[in-house]
């Protein structure tokens, strides 16, 4: 009877790890006389109907607001699992017509960018998959909290599970993914992305954040004390009109 029981235990467990998404956010760097043009196609009519071929949906791609320089566009993959992601990598690797739309837009002596970072993510618990914006939500805020410890991330990551998110729902802060770094520099770490329809809603949102009750509360709470953050790091971006979130 109690080894029944532990193993049912077991894949109740193992059900709920498997049933949260994992996400590839990738940061590309284009140079000064990059193709942006060239860039955009590549994405467009190549790279993300070959994801999408394969499972692969709602993919996200934007750029920064800010005009900074070099210019950096970000793309956010969601994958079903793990094993989703691993086969992914496999099949594109060797699909042929993605190879050739590498050769047609990356030419050598004209690159559309220069490099690309890539992090890897699993999705928190109290936020399991991926939710895409309302219409007219293309205003969005990639944040990034670093911690100094492990456990600090475990506590930071246990804040949102237990209210935090939820408080974001209240104040409508348009909560699109939550993710735990389980791969890329700068660990450990946590992001997030939100939408909103414009930088004053977004500003008049987190206003209402900052004096809500439970928020308040929360932060004084024992449990979460110290968990937040040797570092934050925000960016502004706005999705591409190929981007399906």
């Amino acid at each position: 009877m109690k080894k029944t029981f532990l193993i049912t235990a077991f894949l109740f467990c193992f059900n709920l790890f498997a049933q949260k998404e994992f996400y590839e956010l990738r940061t590309y760097e284009l140079f000064q006389s990059s193709s942006v043009n060239s860039f955009n196609q590549y994405f467009e009519k190549a790279f993300i109907p070959t994801l999408n071929k394969l499972g692969v949906k709602n993919i996200g791609v934007f750029k920064e607001v800010s005009e900074s320089l070099p210019s950096k566009f970000y793309l956010l993959i969601p994958y079903e699992s793990f094993d989703k992601y691993q086969a992914v990598v496999a099949e594109i690797a060797i699909d042929s017509e993605l190879i050739s739309a590498s050769k047609t837009y990356n030419l050598y002596g004209k690159p559309i960018f220069n490099r690309y970072d890539t992090s890897l993510y699993i999705a928190f618990d109290g936020f399991p998959k991926i939710s895409k914006p309302a219409a007219g939500k293309g205003f969005f805020e990639l944040r990034t909290y670093e911690s100094f410890s492990q456990d600090a991330a475990r506590r930071k990551v246990n804040m949102f599970n237990e209210g935090e998110i939820k408080i974001f729902d209240d104040v409508e802060l348009g909560s699109v993914f939550f993710g735990e770094k389980i791969a890329g520099d700068r660990m450990p770490c946590l992001t997030y992305l939100l939408s909103f329809d414009s930088l004053q809603e977004r500003n008049n949102n987190w206003d209402d954040f900052r004096v809500h009750p439970d928020w308040i509360r929360m932060k004084n709470e024992e449990a979460y004390k110290n968990s937040c953050c040797t570092s934050i790091t925000r960016v502004f971006l706005s999705s591409l009109p190929f981007s399906q979130l």
